[in-house]
């Protein structure tokens, strides 16, 4: 949450006030904004400046969010200005840019040239006062340390901050038709001071100026301390830097933007590239441990920032050279494992065909054995199948006699169980809820409960216990459908012991007496007892007659079988003779064709085993590759910081950082010259005029692969000569800076995209 911050945004609606201020016709108030918020805000800016004015690349960490917000917190105000203290690329142009915008603010700041005098700076004082004065425009002047070529531009903007008014800075002549404009406009405000004074009262609540400086500059404290409105009349924000985490999370968002960017551009193209390297984080350390180290040396966010872009650049090229050689490698490596992986195929496939002539060969043989055989054994099948008949018949009287006997056992015992498993099952709810409503049962429902718990298997007959299974869900239905096979031979004892002890309680009448659903539960009681002798008793004659039934079906499965080989002997001779035909066939075709494929593997083999010297190489080369990819990372990033902060280092200040960056990021062996340039390139530039040594060649690639101008100190003018030569294909133009047509021939190259050498810089 950023508290205080009111904002609003749109050129239609203007600025806002701080609050308990009234409102201007112009602007509403928003409220605070939290982060989140904010963010979206900021986006929607950034798009709408984008369109507007030119592409405007902003991550938003928390520092340009806090930027923007301090900004827009005084432009909100009336005549609200600001002093930017700070470092170079921080952000504060950009905030200030980007805020102007939203607020539909009339953005102004001098284009400063080589003759730009006072007489200028007065003519653009003149300009934005009358927009702010006059006309009434919400204007921002913004000021940056390299404008104030002349002290008395300080002077100027301190009167004007101080009054509203440059003393001097108009005639009476140019001043009378300003102010007579400004008659209805005055009367309508009710300004009954002069029309001068109403001016520069305009002035100061539609001017806004912003002043950039940068604070490690000698004649910073001189300039505020010599103009006391800078720090009097502006809110000073102090906007040095940004904070360590953010200096982290910066490389991961433009990395993030980056891969985003190149995977739009290549949706549409196949590619082979694999994440590798140092994590993000890891990465985040290392770029500001660089900046961190090069500090003292006047290292600047917007340097940070150069690093980072060197770094993106650098790390998409070499990663782009990489996987393209790596691409190549990979497809000559997949035809010559094609190639193997064919004839490996062909070698399977033959071996195959070798074993299938086998097979069929063997087939052949079989089917001429099966076709005697077959005829052989078609009378020995009929014999078989009248003792079978014979067989089963005596089976199947020996299980009507066991059925018979076990009919019997049961046809005493088997009604009494079912009638008593109806009459449980006929219980009606509210006898039983009767018995468990009982605090205590009588004996002889105690006695009957506990009869039917010990037969289902539960010991436990407590009357809790007892009441417990009574409220059980389906309790009537699980004791109608219990199968009296599960009765062992302990409780059926147990509860014959029961049965015995307390007769009368399983009496009919007796039970009927004590309970609606008692009797029915001691006549099932005593009927599963009765059924569990019965069961054992018959259990031998059970088994006895599951067994012969399991031999009738076997013996069953055997006639039916051989009924189907008797009734299909003919249909089987028929086919069996076709069978040793195909097969016959088949291995004769089979026989030509391995013959061919062996032909076809020897000549093949020959080819690979002189092909295999190469795969070898190629193999070694992809892993070559895949360990610079990996490494990549890194060494990007120690190119990038080279180029960047030690450019201008001499060559001892530059071997100690490399070495001291080389140890920090782990890295083991590193050669800029190799990466950043091929042996052939190096050569072509010697034969240029470069001059060979290792200071000459590293100054060659940064001046081709930095993102800034270089400046060269070059009084030999080698490097200005070679560059001639080298640069002669790109539409090279040499100028001078004290040529007549200097800003011409820059303006020309810059619209058609020359390449400039500018001589005798001041």
């Amino acid at each position: 949450m950023i508290d205080g911050f009111y904002v609003t945004w749109g050129a239609s609606e203007g600025a806002v006030v701080a609050p308990g201020q009234p409102l201007p016709p112009h602007g509403k108030q928003l409220g605070r904004l939290d982060s989140a918020d904010l963010k979206q805000v900021i986006q929607k800016g950034v798009a709408l400046y984008s369109h507007d004015n030119k592409e405007l690349d902003l991550l938003l960490f928390w520092e340009v969010c806090d930027f923007v917000s301090r900004v827009d917190r005084v432009l909100s105000r009336p005549g609200g200005s600001l002093l930017l203290a700070g470092r170079s690329g921080a952000g504060r142009h950009t905030a200030t840019c980007l805020v102007s915008h939203m607020h539909g603010y009339t953005l102004f700041t001098p284009k400063i040239s080589r003759g730009y005098i006072l007489k200028h700076f007065s003519t653009d004082l003149k300009m934005v006062m009358q927009l702010a004065g006059l006309e009434g425009q919400q204007v921002v002047l913004l000021l940056e340390d390299y404008q104030f070529v002349h002290p008395a531009f300080l002077e100027m903007v301190n009167s004007l901050l101080s009054s509203g008014e440059v003393p001097g800075l108009y005639t009476a002549e140019e001043l009378e038709p300003l102010l007579s404009s400004l008659k209805d406009a005055a009367s309508q405000d009710g300004f009954t001071r002069p029309l001068y004074d109403y001016f520069s009262y305009r002035i100061q609540q539609n001017l806004h100026i912003i002043l950039i400086m940068d604070c490690s500059n000698s004649n910073f404290t001189i300039n505020c301390e010599s103009n006391p409105a800078f720090y009097r009349k502006c809110s000073v924000q102090w906007m040095e830097g940004w904070s360590e985490s953010s200096m982290k999370k910066i490389p991961e968002l433009l990395l993030a933007k980056t891969e985003q960017t190149k995977e739009e551009n290549e949706k549409e193209k196949a590619t082979n590239r694999k994440s590798s390297g140092s994590e993000p984080g890891e990465l985040g350390r290392l770029f500001l441990m660089v900046h961190e180290s090069c500090k003292e040396n006047g290292a600047t966010p917007s340097q940070y920032m150069a690093f980072l872009h060197v770094y993106t650049t650098l790390h998409s090229r070499k990663q782009n050279q990489l996987t393209t050689r790596q691409q190549h490698l990979l497809a000559g490596v997949s035809k010559l494992n094609e190639a193997k992986a064919l004839v490996d195929d062909l070698k399977r496939r033959a071996a195959e065909q070798s074993a299938l002539l086998k097979t069929k060969q063997q087939e052949a043989d079989a089917a001429l054995q099966e076709i005697t055989s077959s005829m052989q054994n078609a009378g020995d099948q009929k014999t078989e199948m009248e003792k079978i008949k014979e067989k089963m018949a005596q089976e199947v009287s020996n299980i009507g006699e066991r059925k018979a006997k076990i009919d019997d056992e049961l046809k005493e015992v088997q009604p009494l169980v079912d009638e008593a498993k109806r009459a449980v099952g006929n219980i009606k709810p509210e006898a039983l809820s009767e018995i468990r409503s009982l605090r205590m049962p009588p004996d002889v429902i105690r006695d009957i409960l506990e009869g039917v718990l010990r037969l289902m298997g539960v010991f436990d007959t407590t009357w809790v216990s007892m009441k417990s299974f009574l409220a059980k869900r389906g309790v009537r239905e699980e004791i109608a459908t219990f199968d009296a096979r599960n009765i062992t031979p302990e409780i059926r004892q147990s509860v014959e012991e029961l049965l015995n002890r307390n007769k009368a309680s399983f009496d009919p009448k007796n039970a009927k007496r004590a309970s609606a659903a008692a009797a029915p539960l001691a006549a099932w009681v005593k009927a599963n007892v009765q059924y569990s002798f019965v069961l054992e008793r018959i259990e031998p004659l059970e088994r006895e007659q599951a067994g012969l039934l399991e031999n009738l079906k076997k013996t069953e499965g055997r006639k039916n079988k051989l009924e189907d080989q008797l009734n299909n002997v003919g249909a089987k001779v028929n086919n069996l003779k076709e069978k040793f035909q195909r097969h016959t066939a088949e291995a004769a075709k089979l026989e030509a064709e391995v013959t061919k494929a062996q032909d076809t593997i020897t000549a093949a083999q020959q080819l690979i085993s002189q092909l295999d010297r190469e795969h070898t190489r190629w193999n070694a080369q992809m892993s070559e590759i895949q360990s610079e990819l990996d490494t990549l990372p890194l060494r990007a990033l120690l190119a990038a910081a080279f180029i960047t902060y030690l450019s201008a280092a001499s060559e001892d200040r530059r071997r100690h950082c490399m070495d001291t960056w080389m140890a920090q990021s782990g890295l083991q062996k590193f050669d800029l010259r190799s990466f950043l340039c091929s042996e052939s390139e190096q050569l072509i530039w010697k034969s240029q005029g470069l001059p060979s040594d290792d200071l000459s060649m590293e100054n060659a690639l940064v001046i081709l692969q930095s993102v800034a101008c270089p400046f060269l100190i070059d009084p030999s003018s080698r490097a200005t000569e070679w560059l001639r030569t080298h640069l002669k294909e790109q539409r090279l133009e040499v100028i001078n800076q004290q040529d007549n047509h200097f800003m011409t021939s820059v303006e020309l190259a810059v619209r058609f995209g020359k390449t400039l050498i500018i001589q005798e810089m001041d």
